[in-house]
């Protein structure tokens, strides 16, 4: 028998009576034994977080597990894997039990972005909380990291305990096309210590959560998913703005961090997007930060690095540079055929020697380490639905807190009087432009509906001079008027609307920024003014609320508003 072999075996030996006692000695904590035993092929397996299609384990996925030695998937709607809080439970089991039956038994790392307002995977029978602005427009650090437990909690409830959240960007550019509302806003101060309070939500819920996106995407006006953002603060800006909040994620007991695919030419002159740089990931994050947990790409098939470098490439560029966890998400366009490719070329580098066998190691540690915090080393003890898993995870208590959060969050922008509370009847118009997103929408529409008794138009997210003339017809017999704007800034259609009401009725009409605050500094000077930040079931009924009670609006906007004719727009 060859020597590797052997020590091979002994490494196996050592990792079974560490099970067996329930103890290791300490020259050979639990982690380490696992990685003397691991093949190379298992060792790769482990760093890759993929995918699937869904909403069962297919015999393709239960492939991933056992021949592939997958370490962790990532879950999502669009592909099929979400159902119903019932079906979850059990997927998440069997994906366990698939890795249950692997040599080495390791559990896996099961994610899905659930940050709350616009990006919640979630939905039906989960509570979806207001966006992270509207969590900072509510002014309160103890309910950020209430919301935060209650998200793990129901995620831990259906075997869910990974959640690629809190966003800790400082949304610095009104024009961002990607983070905005899922920002806690553009104060470094502010969101360093609202980023501090969700890690520690998450840390006492026992979910693994990712502060993301390092070195910070909020400067931005490129959506990564599509291209690759540019990033110009110098040195010192980066350590002012973006790095403060990760700073604080750390401090907080972070277990991991999230890669942003932007490029930093502050800290990387050869212009690779931070995900795959190792100045950014080794010597900054690793280095300037201290960081030691387990580094998260965020996902290699987004076109700011797949189109340069294809996934594959990206994959084994990222670990070299020192990102632990990579991700393959299920973005548009992708084949699944990468996912194999992937996980091919990582095989490949380390048997060349294009990635060290040190740095593979590490890497493989890493996520060792943090499955033994988490307590997911053993898929078998995580091979079972939770007793409640049938249930809906979400509670009354965590649709209260919702509805709080969402209430204190409420902006005006002056004044709301005379203009509200506006009647609950039909001489009451509500006017909202689609956003194009079919669950989204409808959704809004059902929050609405909810109100009762004033009328609804629905206009296309872009409206006509037609839609835009029947809206203006309608308006004349309205004793109120409410325009809900969900995306002016890229939908110029939805300013001419709103110059158009604002002629025919100024002193009725109430202008809601129903997703981005950014979007009150295109609007005409006239009417009323609310912020939302985003259209959460508790933020409808906290908008239903404003404009039809006796209600006064106490939020505080978290990012400047600046109306070119007017100046400064500021909270009242």
């Amino acid at each position: 028998m060859q020597p590797s072999c052997l020590a091979r075996y002994a490494a196996l030996l050592a990792f079974a009576l560490t099970v067996f006692w329930g103890t290791a000695a300490p020259a050979a904590p639990r982690a380490k034994a696992l990685l003397a035993a691991m093949t190379l092929e298992e060792k790769v397996g482990q760093l890759f977080m993929v995918w699937f299609e869904g909403p069962v384990v297919s015999p393709e996925t239960a492939d991933l597990i056992r021949q592939r030695h997958l370490g962790g998937v990532i879950l999502y709607a669009v592909p099929g894997n979400v159902v119903s809080p019932g079906q979850l439970a059990a997927l998440t089991a069997a994906l366990q039990a698939e890795a249950a039956a692997t040599r080495l038994g390791l559990g896996l790392l099961v994610g899905v972005d659930q940050e709350g307002g616009p990006v919640a995977r979630l939905r039906d029978g989960f509570t979806v909380f207001p966006s992270q602005m509207a969590q900072a427009a509510a002014g309160r650090p103890d309910l950020v990291r209430q919301a935060a437990l209650a998200t793990g909690r129901e995620l831990a409830a259906v075997g869910i305990n990974v959640d690629f959240a809190p966003v800790a960007d400082v949304n610095a550019n009104p024009e961002n096309p990607v983070i905005g509302i899922r920002s806690f806003g553009e104060h470094p101060a502010d969101v360093a210590r609202l980023s501090a309070a969700a890690t520690s939500g998450y840390e006492s819920a026992g979910v693994v959560c990712t502060p993301k996106h390092f070195p910070g995407h909020g400067d931005t006006a490129v959506d990564s998913h599509v291209g690759l953002p540019r990033v110009d603060h110098d040195a010192g800006s980066l350590d002012r703005v973006d790095f403060p909040p990760f700073r604080a994620a750390i401090a907080a007991g972070a277990p991991a961090i999230m890669t942003a695919h932007v490029l930093a030419p502050a800290l990387e002159p050869d212009e690779l997007p931070a995900t795959l740089s190792r100045r950014v990931l080794s010597d900054v994050l690793r280095g300037r930060l201290g960081f030691s947990g387990a580094i998260f790409t965020d996902s290699l098939g987004m076109g700011a690095v797949a189109a340069t470098f294809g996934t594959a490439e990206a994959a084994v560029r990222a670990l070299a540079a020192g990102a632990d966890i990579l991700l393959i998400g299920a973005d548009v366009g992708r084949p699944a055929a990468e996912r194999l490719e992937a996980m091919d070329r990582v095989t490949e580098a380390a048997r060349s020697g294009r990635v060290s066998a040190a740095r593979l190691d590490a890497a493989v540690l890493a996520v060792l380490r943090l499955k033994e915090r988490y307590g997911l080393l053993d898929a078998a003890t995580l091979a079972k639905p939770a007793p409640d898993g049938a249930t809906p995870p979400a509670s009354p208590a965590h649709a209260a807190l919702a509805r709080q959060i969402a209430e204190r969050a409420v902006t005006a922008f002056g004044p709301t009087a005379p203009a509200l509370p506006a009647g609950r009847d039909p001489s009451t118009l509500v006017v909202r432009p689609r956003l194009g997103r079919p669950a989204a929408d409808a959704e809004a529409e059902a929050g609405i509906a909810a109100w009762y008794g004033p009328r609804t138009l629905f206009l296309e997210a872009d409206p006509d001079e037609a839609a835009i003339a029947a809206a203006t017809g309608a308006a004349q017999t309205a004793s109120r008027l409410v325009l809900m704007v969900t995306d002016a800034r890229r939908n110029p259609g939805q300013r001419r609307l709103a110059e158009a009401l604002s002629r025919e009725a100024p002193g009725r009409l109430v202008l809601v920024a129903a997703q981005s605050p950014y979007d009150l500094a295109l609007l005409p000077a006239s009417g009323v003014r609310l912020a939302t930040y985003g259209e959460t079931p508790a933020g409808l009924e906290a908008l239903g609320r404003a404009l039809f009670t006796a209600f006064r609006p106490s939020g505080r906007c978290p990012v400047t508003v600046n109306a070119p004719a007017t100046g400064m727009l500021r909270p009242r």
